[in-house]
């Protein structure tokens, strides 16, 4: 039997070598909301499982079942750039709800089908939100849109902006209770201590505005749906004065690109394993999962990492991860998205062989968990 089934059959059976774990793994962790659905609450269990309890992690992207590189249309969500190369697709798959309610109704289509067979083929599914400001038009930051989430923690509706904040929140509620009903990782409001979002540092009120909107917006969805799992990830830090306490997060996770590029010097390699130890410490100190929720070689425009450095998924995030006892906890890993306009962020079809070659390696590798890991491994029973 090759090595990464053996790694996921042993899973299976629970009989991997026993890891240090978190204060609650006897127990279990439980989500902040009380009345998820039991596929919902098996999923945080089972997260919380490959993090702390296996030496495995979760190799996921975004949208890998509806763009790829070439994007010729919408894609059949039966094939993916990844498994052009590998013969399989990722374990976690990335949506965002930004591309379910602003695009035309054939993209909305596209995506919405490609996370119905993600999870129908075992598949982890996590969406963010690039949420398009009231005045601005855009996630950006904008002048007028960084007072929105300050008027709604003070209940100011003189400009329609506690209204329009819950209306927003209202369009993600029926995607989750009508298209998907499925359990989900949702990760609102992201990237909060980056200057880039209308939602982020610059933001009226700073940390306090921004914690009380997190909670706000986390009460009034658990009020309404029973499938989503709450995921907070700021970026490059740990940010914790954005943190919104414990009854408010599921997961922690962190973002950070650049790793291992030798043009990047504000993201190393070891800049990356001290933030993920930091994130798994927070993480065990509050009963959490932890993940490293987006990442890769770069941030912008062509992506040249197969040709400078080809095996970057092993060298410079898998193996720096595996040599940290405390980094190699988290749950996850979460690549950005291949296609005409971004990345590629991994391998593709017309990549050059050596860049295919090394990331077969890294699919092979036992401690990675791809889609037909985890589909044995039923992340929902």
């Amino acid at each position: 039997m090759p090595l990464r089934l053996l790694a996921a059959s042993l899973f299976l059976l629970l009989v991997l070598p026993a890891r240090a774990t978190s204060p609650v793994a006897a127990a279990g962790p439980q989500p902040i909301d009380p009345t998820v659905t039991p596929g919902t609450r098996a999923l945080l269990r089972n997260l919380h499982h490959i993090g702390w309890e296996t030496d495995t992690i979760m190799f996921g992207q975004e949208f890998p079942l509806s763009y790829d590189k070439r994007e010729v249309g919408y894609l059949d969500p039966d094939q993916s750039d990844i498994k052009d190369v590998t013969g399989d697709h990722p374990a976690v798959h990335g949506s965002d709800f930004h591309f379910l309610i602003d695009k035309d109704r054939h993209e909305i289509f596209a995506h919405t089908r490609a996370a119905q067979k993600a999870y129908a083929n075992g598949a982890m599914v996590t969406f963010d939100y690039h949420w398009l400001g009231k005045y601005g038009g855009t996630h950006n930051w904008h002048e007028e849109d960084a007072k929105i989430l300050h008027h709604v923690v003070t209940g100011d509706d003189s400009s329609g902006d506690v209204t329009w904040f819950y209306t927003s929140l209202d369009q993600v509620l029926r995607i989750i209770n009508e298209d998907l009903q499925f359990p989900i990782v949702f990760r609102p409001l992201h990237e909060m201590n980056g200057n880039w979002f209308w939602w982020g540092s610059r933001l009226e009120g700073g940390p306090e505005t921004y914690v009380k909107a997190y909670r706000l917006l986390v009460d009034y969805m658990r009020e309404r749906t029973d499938y989503v799992l709450f995921c907070w990830s700021p970026d490059k830090a740990l940010a914790t004065e954005y943190y919104p306490g414990d009854d408010y997060v599921d997961i922690v996770g962190v973002d950070g690109y650049g790793e291992g590029n030798p043009h990047n010097e504000h993201f190393t390699v070891e800049a990356m394993v001290t933030l993920l130890e930091q994130t798994v410490d927070f993480a065990a100190a509050h009963g959490k999962v932890a993940a490293f929720t987006e990442t890769g070689y770069h941030t912008w425009g062509e992506i040249a990492y197969h040709t400078e450095q080809p095996d970057w998924w092993t060298r410079s995030v898998l193996e720096p991860i595996l040599a940290s006892e405390k980094a190699s906890r988290i749950a996850w890993v979460l690549s950005w998205i291949n296609s005409h306009w971004s990345g590629p962020y991994t391998p593709h079809a017309e990549s050059p062989e050596a860049s295919k070659a090394a990331f077969r390696a890294f699919h092979a590798d036992p401690h990675t968990l791809f889609q037909k890991d985890v589909a044995r491994l039923k992340l929902y029973d």
